[in-house]
């Protein structure tokens, strides 16, 4: 008789990054702002409890090139957010799992401006009702 291998449970809302964006003008050499938005959220996302409930996922590319850095929302029955106009900064990563925090303890999915954290209460770019 074998043992059935314990299933690990799949987050229901993800946090997405563009890596590949970069300020206007940026040198294409030049490290991408994106990448190292990513990367501080990912050291941050290691050990932040509510990874359980918010996948991390690095994107090739958002279509937010003139508008650098790009971040999402989604969550099944939930409306997606897309914000843009980041800074690949420790404060801007914090704020991101924060909203990501509270995106998930919502029901509706909704994110006020005035209650999103302070990186996060401009630079929307949309709000995509939740799908069918």
């Amino acid at each position: 008789m074998s043992e059935a291998s314990p299933t690990v449970p799949v987050p229901a809302h993800t946090l997405h990054i563009c890596v590949t964006c970069r300020p206007k003008g940026a040198s294409p050499e030049a490290v991408r702002d994106g990448r190292l938005l990513y990367e501080a959220v990912a050291a941050l996302h290691a050990d932040w409890p509510g990874r359980d409930l918010v996948a991390l996922n690095g994107v090739e590319c958002m279509s937010g090139c003139d508008r650098a850095c790009t971040v999402a929302l989604s969550g099944a029955g939930k409306p997606s957010y897309l914000f843009c106009d980041k800074a690949p900064t420790p404060e801007t990563a914090a704020a991101a799992l924060d909203l990501a925090a509270q995106y998930a303890a919502s029901d509706t999915g909704v994110l006020m401006r005035g209650d999103r954290p302070g990186p996060f209460r401009s630079g929307i770019l949309a709000k995509i009702p939740p799908g069918l």
